[in-house]
């Protein structure tokens, strides 16, 4: 706990008593000392109760932070009756612990050859934090050069990162004493100095340290040659390119084994637009980035691994803080609760999503993406953290299929095989994949498969060779509704890889629709899926295109093929909403009022990833997998229907598994 923090800011309070810093007169020998001083407390931190069991150490950029940037927050007003009410007010900022916390990583990080990166809750004043560095480097270390990057110019003015700093440069060009003349002052790009003429010719004198701004947009290579004292990724979870311009500023930041500057790459839960998979990859794997790493010790499951800077809602809450600043993590976390509750009461699940996100309590809630589809993403996200924790995926058996005897098809267990198990898969990553099988098929007295018991879901990859695409094959099998085996209408198979070459891939997939007598619904576009079944006599395999795909809103204008499926814009927001309501059927309810849904019988990681990151600009191919085989299974139920509505008298599967 933090006793007698006010000690942090003696320059401030002086500022808030008198309108000045200083009653020391311009000029005299007091006041060049008490500046001197002051910046070396901003470049080398400051002590404050040094040598008592109340001392607190704080870094240079907190000290310059707390006392020379004010900034819009809120504080309590007393009413003449008494009541207490908030407003929000330019001042200050006050000493919290999760500040203290973050300086001081920043500061680590510094002086042990790393960045970072923080992933943090909304409305957590991180701009501030940053603009207030980048002013501190500006204004006390010559030569400096430092950067903002954002994917967007509009994540650095307006409210932006870059306007923020701009204000606090204004307020201590008219403060202090380190005021400094401005070689350039734009928009995007301000550079402190003066020209002097020097036998004829001008020279460039002063500070000369730099604030620059970057929108890389759609250009990541932007940020090559820009070695920078700092360098902040702005909103990086709305960032598609933050990747590569990570890795490519890297090498300008290092001097063989020692780091020349600090890169900070943010994400904000709920950013509209965003796109973490970047963000993503920098959080959980930092020491691959040079960046340094703390124990994830807020995802579920996620017990010794490392993680990127996690900043949660429920730290330095308004109302839970305080007058030294320590958070009441408990009370806040409480309050919250109370709040997700109520979210919960409303009729758009989106609105629960957006609140989530915006205020995470773990990672995973701070990269859900928000607004990018119809999927209950709250739901999804609760099952991919209960079958992560509980190791549900063991559920399913890897292995292999292959030609046993009589060519009949088999399966066994091959301990070596590993399932894709992550969304997005990483580069190392073995993309061989590997069978997956939650339930064998079901066999009747005659040691038969019923036919159209199952189906097979197929969403194909087009080139040859892995190295050309990150899109994988991706095929389910689904057990249909039915009164012969239980339970249904589930997922009781997956095969989803690249091997080396897509004969063996389609191999594995026809002996997949072998091994549960299933035809192959199938994206019919890619894949030489008909090719294969055209060489191996493999016809009767194939599901041929969907009759319900003639509708006028589902029909294409232009592609009709005799087997597999067209996927139109169209057919895909009609397959989304396909997904959506098969995710959210009720298979049972509890006499305790828990109710059990579709999406809790999935026990695939990766597919559970990619359901809650859809969208329509992504790569998706178990999902894409699975909205075809939504239209399989309507389709086969609505053949039957037909097909007992036009002869009550056929004893059809559908009507003696149907009723």
């Amino acid at each position: 706990m933090f006793k007698h923090t006010d000690r942090l800011r003696p320059a401030a309070l002086h500022f808030i008593e008198h309108g000045y810093y200083t009653n020391a007169l311009s000029g005299t020998k007091d006041y060049y000392e008490f500046w001197d001083q002051e910046q070396h407390r901003c470049l080398y931190g400051y002590t404050a109760g040094e040598g008592t069991d109340t001392e607190i150490v704080i870094t240079g950029n907190h000290y310059f932070y707390l006392n020379y940037c004010p900034i819009d927050r809120s504080i309590d007003e007393e009413l003449p009756d008494g009541t207490i009410i908030a407003k929000r007010e330019r001042t200050f900022p006050a000493f919290y612990d999760g500040d203290h916390e973050y300086f001081t990583a920043i500061d680590t990080c510094r002086r042990t050859n790393k960045h970072m990166t923080v992933l943090k809750a909304r409305r957590k004043g991180y701009s501030y934090k940053a603009a207030a560095m980048l002013a501190r480097n500006y204004f006390h270390i010559r030569n400096s050069k430092n950067y903002v990057f954002a994917g967007q110019k509009e994540y650095l003015i307006g409210d932006g990162l870059l306007s923020k700093a701009w204000e606090i440069l204004s307020f201590v060009d008219d403060n202090t004493a380190w005021t400094q003349p401005r070689l350039k002052d734009r928009e995007m790009n301000k550079m402190s100095g003066y020209k002097k003429n020097v036998n004829g010719s001008d020279v460039e004198l002063g500070m000369k340290s730099m604030i620059m701004g970057v929108s890389l947009k759609d250009a990541p290579d932007k940020v090559r040659g820009k070695a920078g004292e700092l360098i902040f990724f702005e909103e990086a979870g709305a960032f598609p390119g933050l990747l590569k311009a990570w890795e490519v500023a890297m090498p300008t930041m290092r001097q063989g084994s020692k780091t020349l500057g600090t890169m900070v790459a943010f994400g904000t839960g709920g950013t509209e637009g965003a796109d973490f998979e970047g963000m993503e990859e920098l959080f959980y794997n930092p020491e691959s980035y040079d960046c340094m790493d703390f124990d994830n010790i807020w995802d579920d499951g996620a017990v010794g691994t490392q993680c990127g800077y996690f900043v949660p809602i429920y730290k330095n809450l308004d109302g839970f803080i305080d007058e030294d600043g320590n958070s009441d993590e408990t009370s806040a976390l409480a309050f919250e609760e109370s709040n997700r509750n109520k979210k919960k009461g409303t009729n758009d699940p989106k609105a629960f999503d957006q609140y989530i996100a915006e205020h995470p309590n773990n990672p995973r809630e701070a990269t859900l993406q928000v607004s990018s589809n119809l999927f209950d993403i709250a739901s999804l996200q609760e099952q991919y953290n209960r079958v992560k924790v509980n190791n549900l995926q063991s559920v399913g058996t890897a292995g292999k299929l292959y030609y046993g005897k009589g060519n009949k098809i088999e399966f066994k267990m091959e301990g070596d095989l590993r399932p894709i198990s992550r969304f997005p898969h990483r580069k190392e990553d073995n993309l061989s994949g590997a069978v997956v099988v939650y339930e064998g098929p079901y066999k009747n007295q005659e040691g038969q498969t019923p036919h159209n018991l199952y189906v097979l879901c197929h969403d194909p990859y087009g080139q040859n060779q892995s190295a050309d695409s990150t899109s994988l094959g991706a095929a389910y099998v689904i057990k249909r509704t039915n009164n012969i085996s239980q339970p249904d209408d589930m997922i009781v198979a997956s095969y989803v890889g690249r091997p080396n070459t897509q004969d063996e891939y389609n191999k594995n997939l026809f002996m997949l629709s072998d091994y549960y007598n299933a035809k192959i619904g199938f994206e019919n576009d890619r894949g030489a899926v008909i090719q294969y079944a055209k060489q191996h006599r493999k016809l009767h395999r194939l599901q041929e295109e969907f009759e319900m795909l003639d509708k006028k809103e589902l029909r294409s204008r232009t592609v009709k093929r005799q087997y597999g499926m067209h996927t139109t814009e169209a057919r895909k927001r009609q397959g989304e909403l396909y997904i959506r309501d098969w995710l959210n059927s009720v298979r049972s309810k509890n006499e305790d009022g828990t109710t059990t849904l579709n999406l809790h019988k999935i026990y695939d990681l990766a597919l559970l990833q990619e359901l809650i990151k859809f969208n329509y600009k992504g790569n998706f191919d178990r999902v894409m997998a699975l909205m075809i085989g939504m239209y399989h299974t309507r389709e086969l139920y609505n053949s039957e229907v037909k097909e007992i509505l036009e002869d009550r008298s056929v004893d059809s599967w559908f009507d003696n598994n149907y009723n």
